[in-house]
Parts: structure tokens; C-alpha cells; sequence
């Protein structure tokens, strides 16, 4: 299948966000996460003509996504954590809007695993369906519901009242 330069400027318009987004959480680095997006844009880019079906493009970006991030963390020995201590040097209002309830969230996101921690983020803060993340992840959708239902009681024993989930699904 033929993708033009065109129509893959646009995906790169459509999903550049969505990627950055997802990148962010794991590198926990606004440079870290631009760069790991760009790599997983100049990779699909390379492979474009590998994309079987049009409409399944946001989770094989996601997939090469995923992968560029797994070859980054191959060559750092630090594991990738999303550090609170940087929240500081953000802007004032962006300092003021983050309530107790989100870096509570925020810390207890950070103590779960990888296998858990990204199908959270990926289900509740960048909106994306089962079919999406079990595309992204290469994982069969049952699977990817198991570990948003475990994730999900790991979180609530960690941050010990339930009510954070559902406000934060609702702010959405």
C-alpha cells in the first residue's frame, strides 16, 4: 500500500500529541519524550508501507511507539519513572491546577509496574479504546482488560480511597 507524504503529515498532525502524551509518561522528560516521538515518526515514517489497514494506524503508531521506547530503555540502565520532583519547574498556573488527588495519583501511577501502569494511562488520560491499546500493545484485548482490572485495585489499595478513579475517569 502506497501512503503519501501527505497523508502521513496528517497522521503526524492527528496523533503527534497523543504520542508525546504517551512518551511523557514514561520518560517522565519533556526532551526525553519529543525525542522518543520524533524516533517513532521518522520509524513509521521508514515503514509506512507496512501498515496493512488505514483505519488501525493510531495503534501501530503506538506500536512503534513502544518499541523506540523499549530500544531507549536498552540503552539506559536508569529505569524510566515519571519524577515528581520536576512538577516545581513547571509554569505557575500549570503548578496551581495540580490538586493533592493528582500527585497522589501521580505517585501511585509511578510505584505500578510497566505492564500495568501504561494501559491505565493510555485507558484514562489519552482516551483510548481496548482495541487500541490491545493493537498498541500487541496484546489480546482480555488481557488488556485483566490489566486495567488489576491496575485498577493496585491503585486503589496504594492510594486507599477509590473515589480518585472515578473523578479522574469523569474529568475526562
Amino acid at each position: 500500500m502506497h501512503i503519501s507524504d501527505q497523508i502521513f503529515d496528517g497522521w503526524v498532525r492527528d496523533h503527534h500529541r497523543l504520542l508525546f502524551g504517551i512518551a511523557y509518561w514514561w520518560t517522565g522528560s519533556r526532551t526525553d519524550a519529543e525525542e522518543l516521538t520524533q524516533e517513532a515518526f521518522f520509524q513509521a515514517y521508514r515503514s509506512r508501507s507496512t501498515l496493512r489497514e488505514i483505519e488501525a494506524v493510531k495503534g501501530w503508531l503506538i506500536g512503534i511507539l513502544r518499541h523506540c521506547y523499549a530500544q531507549m530503555s536498552r540503552k539506559s540502565s536508569n529505569r524510566a519513572e515519571v519524577p515528581l520532583d520536576g512538577i516545581e519547574h513547571e509554569p505557575e498556573e500549570q503548578r496551581n491546577a495540580l490538586s493533592a488527588d493528582v500527585l497522589a495519583l501521580h505517585r501511585s501511577l509511578a510505584k505500578l509496574d510497566d505492564r500495568h501502569r501504561l494501559p491505565v494511562v493510555m485507558f484514562y488520560f489519552q482516551q483510548l479504546s481496548y482495541q487500541e491499546i490491545s493493537e498498541a500493545l500487541e496484546l489480546p484485548i482480555g488481557t488488556v482488560m485483566s490489566r486495567l482490572s488489576r491496575a485498577r485495585k493496585m491503585l486503589h489499595e496504594i492510594l486507599e480511597t477509590p473515589q480518585n478513579l472515578i473523578v479522574m475517569r469523569k474529568a475526562q
